[in-house]
């Protein structure tokens, strides 16, 4: 009897001291974890805060500066900085709807200084418009540094923790921190909304962007149905799937997913799958792209070819830039031979493999339906008339345009030059008006369109 209760007790002791020993071991890990959260977005923001300031010194530097080289630099570091501080703040535990215009607003100062940059290569002198916008920009960018750093310095002064946003939402304290930090945010967007719009991402994305997600009439998927839907675009190599934000309240509701692939020392890849339909809104992958094996043509291929397989049928592509061994490529939804610039989609494409790192077709959801393609009223040699005679025309196709009333309008393309310079001119296919000029921007790693 005695040597029973001896082993008994033994036993006990055992379970006793391993389940303390367990916990002790759980705790430090979730500390651990719980600084490293506190760390790298600490570290995430003091970057974003210099990257900003740096954006508010440059673009200062742009408006005084006289040598095309200088400026090329300037508009260089300005685009580096932007891309970065926008790459850093979408990172962040917060929602997007909290950031969105801060968000935008870095996006749009990175593409308009690559426009400026290779305008510089091309010695070509700012306009006084673009003078104006370049100081518009320098404001905006001021005012966001202050209210970056005063917001950075609230935060020292309660002791706020990142970690209980990301891991203690259920949590009152969770709760109570993350709402903090999305009212403070919010408030620095909503102040952001004021700054001039550029265009960008090709033509007409703004308008794109202003109606309301045909996306959204799509039936509604469960949680575990979107992490399917991720497992098979990355071909079940994942190792790992969570949630890095609360994207419910978006213009186009989505499960945010950060996915660890198996295998791969690369940083989680962020993927945001809409809640509607089930379809990809914005996936990016920072891994190293050490060099360039394929060229451009080669990558607009890659990416038709992921398009297609994925059920993006009938795309073409519109326009593309290449940058540290990346290909950024914009591809159109084409029906009835009929371009129709609404639905269109951003690829990423990584020129040493072709594998896609990049996803941004948030233009594609919010307007792509089955349309019914009307025919035109006039014919290309009438609309041609409203052609100014300095055009040389090269190229003549029918397209649908979004826009800024939210109607969508079908005209004549007109794609020529003059004195060397490439533009395209859209001419209404019902009643002739002259809807839009673009200019087309050559730079040495692409084409712009402004």
């Amino acid at each position: 009897m005695f040597k029973k209760r001896a082993v008994l007790a033994l036993v006990v002791s055992i379970i006793v001291v391993g389940s303390t020993t367990f916990g002790i071991l759980m705790y430090l890990d979730r500390r651990d974890y719980r600084n490293y959260l506190q760390n790298q977005y600490e570290r995430d923001l003091y970057d974003i805060i210099n990257d900003v300031e740096g954006l508010s010194v440059s673009l200062s530097k742009s408006m005084v500066t006289s040598s095309s080289k200088q400026k090329t630099l300037i508009f260089g570091e300005i685009w580096k900085d932007a891309e970065d501080a926008q790459e850093k703040l979408n990172a962040l535990p917060v929602s997007h709807t909290s950031i969105s215009q801060t968000s935008k607003f870095l996006s749009q100062v990175a593409d308009f200084s690559y426009s400026l940059l290779k305008s510089s290569n091309s010695n070509q002198e700012l306009s006084d418009a673009e003078m104006a916008t370049v100081e518009k920009l320098r404001d905006y960018a001021g005012y966001l540094s202050l209210q970056l750093r005063n917001f950075q310095a609230s935060l020292t002064e309660v002791d706020i923790k990142w970690g209980d946003i990301k891991q203690g939402g259920s949590s009152y304290f969770g709760r109570a921190t993350a709402n903090t930090i999305e009212t403070q945010f919010k408030n620095i967007s909503d102040e952001m909304q004021q700054y001039p719009t550029l265009i960008y991402d090709g033509p007409f994305a703004e308008n794109v962007l202003n109606i309301k997600p045909k996306v959204l009439s799509e039936k509604i998927i469960s949680e575990s149905e979107a992490k399917n839907i991720v497992l098979k675009l990355f071909e079940n190599n994942v190792e790992n799937i969570g949630i890095y934000s609360n994207k419910q309240g978006e213009k186009i509701p989505a499960y945010a997913f950060k996915v660890k692939l198996k295998n791969s020392k690369e940083s989680d890849i962020n993927i945001d799958i809409s809640r509607n339909g089930g379809k990809v809104v914005y996936m990016l992958r920072s891994r190293t792209i050490p060099k360039s094996n394929l060229d451009i043509k080669s990558a607009v291929k890659k990416g038709l070819e992921y398009l297609d397989k994925n059920g993006y049928k009938n795309m073409i592509p519109t326009y593309s830039l290449k940058y540290d061994n990346v290909a950024v490529v914009n591809y159109v939804y084409v029906k009835d031979k009929v371009v129709v610039y609404p639905d269109q989609i951003k690829l990423k494409i990584a020129l040493d493999n072709g594998e896609i790192v990049g996803i941004e077709s948030a233009h594609y959801l919010i307007a792509h339906y089955d349309r019914k393609i009307s025919k035109p009223r006039i014919t290309a040699k009438e609309a041609y008339v409203n052609v100014s005679q300095n055009l040389n025309v090269k190229n003549i196709r029918l397209t649908i345009i979004p826009m800024e009333s939210f109607r969508e309008v079908m005209c004549y393309e007109f794609y020529g030059d003059y004195k060397g310079e490439k533009y395209i001119v859209y001419i209404n296919a019902l009643d002739g008006t002259e809807e839009r000029i673009l200019k087309i921007v050559d730079t040495s790693n692409g084409e712009l369109t402004m």
